[in-house]
């Protein structure tokens, strides 16, 4: 197509089998087209830009880009979206710098919204891409596998990425990518996977505890991740907010969790012969059930001593656990009976260290 000939059009539909129309005109410009969950018109003008076009829940900007279908052009399916290969996937939204921009994936995982004037830019686009290790659009993903291989290293396998925690979040327009930071800072929210909300991270494993969980951005000069002060945390809708500074790649990250501060036992007193016993709120337990440590950390050691001193058991607590309990069966390292009378607990894990009483009566 040249400046000499007259406009064509080109027209995308997506429809909910996933199918495409590629459709010629001799109209000026296209209609929107529908279906799904999504609408996106797209016109091409002689000059080789579009204008803004409208749709659904999606804003979509013509380009000659667009008419020049690469040869392995097709459908790449997956999720969220369905869209044709090539310059404009994935998806994105086109903005103007007056006024404030918000984009979200229809899954809800991932909303950034940005103030009017973020960007110095009078038209820009945002893009989430939720593959950067497969389908990068600026990031190099070998900086990503570095990244994660240091904080495996440093942190333990609870900070290794898990499923759908990654994202490449990209500002550009048709000539550049933007890099800079932004003039205003925006807001980003991402969304944690615990559908059955028994506080542990689906598909992780070691398990990771959902209060360990924070953002993070790749730092691309050393190739590290760097922890986000977050501000906002919302444990009913499972999401994170960080101020949004810089495009570049984000991701959600756990934790080991070593801490003690809510750890207790139950029951004290432990009496599992008294008037009171078994196992139910306000009894005293029975020998079968013995004593449990509540609130436990994801690592470390529980050590029982008298009170002059004596240790009577030291027990390791699991990598693995998913409730954060362990039990003791009230006998010592030699296997009999601890004595009736009242103990000290205590537990370590990392730095950290609580202690507490016991009382066991026989």
């Amino acid at each position: 197509m040249t400046h000499r000939e007259n406009h064509s059009s080109l027209r995308l539909a997506a429809s909910a089998a996933a199918a495409f129309i590629f459709v010629f005109s001799g109209s000026a410009l296209a209609d929107i087209s529908s279906g799904g969950e999504y609408a996106i018109e797209s016109s091409v003008l002689d000059a080789g830009g579009g204008e803004k076009l409208n749709g659904g829940e999606y804003s979509a900007k013509g380009s000659l880009a667009q008419v020049s279908l690469p040869e392995n052009a097709g459908l790449s399916v997956g999720g969220e979206y369905v869209n044709r290969e090539g310059f404009y996937n994935p998806p994105h939204m086109t903005f103007q710098k007056g006024l404030a921009a918000v984009m979200s994936m229809p899954s809800g995982e991932m909303t950034i919204a940005l103030p009017p004037g973020a960007v110095d830019k009078e038209r820009f686009d945002i893009t989430m891409n939720r593959d950067p290790l497969a389908s990068p659009l600026a990031v190099d993903p070998d900086k990503i596998n570095e990244a994660n291989s240091k904080i495996i290293y440093n942190e333990g396998p609870w900070s290794q990425l898990s499923p759908g925690s990654l994202t490449e979040m990209s500002i550009f327009d048709e000539q550049t990518f933007y890099t800079k930071p932004l003039a205003e800072k925006g807001v980003l929210t991402m969304r944690y996977p615990d559908v059955n909300n028994d506080g542990i991270l689906d598909g992780s494993n070691p398990p990771v505890r959902v209060d360990t969980l924070n953002a993070w951005t790749l730092d691309q000069n050393r190739n590290m991740w760097m922890r986000l002060p977050d501000f906002g945390a919302d444990t009913s809708a499972r999401t994170l907010s960080v101020y949004f500074g810089l495009p570049g790649v984000y991701a959600v990250i756990g934790a080991i969790d070593d801490s003690v501060r809510d750890v207790f036992a139950f029951p004290v007193p432990f009496r599992p012969n008294g008037p009171q016993a078994g196992t139910g709120q306000g009894q005293t337990g029975t020998e079968a059930a013995g004593i449990t440590f509540s609130n436990v950390p994801q690592s470390g050691r529980i050590e029982i001593y008298t009170l002059d001193g004596r240790l009577v058991r030291k027990l390791a607590i699991p990598d693995n656990l998913i409730l954060p309990e362990v039990k003791w069966n009230v006998r010592t390292a030699g296997g009999e009976r601890a004595a009736s009378g009242v103990y000290i607990w205590r537990v370590v894990s990392g730095g950290n260290a609580k202690t507490g009483k016991l009382m066991v009566i026989w």
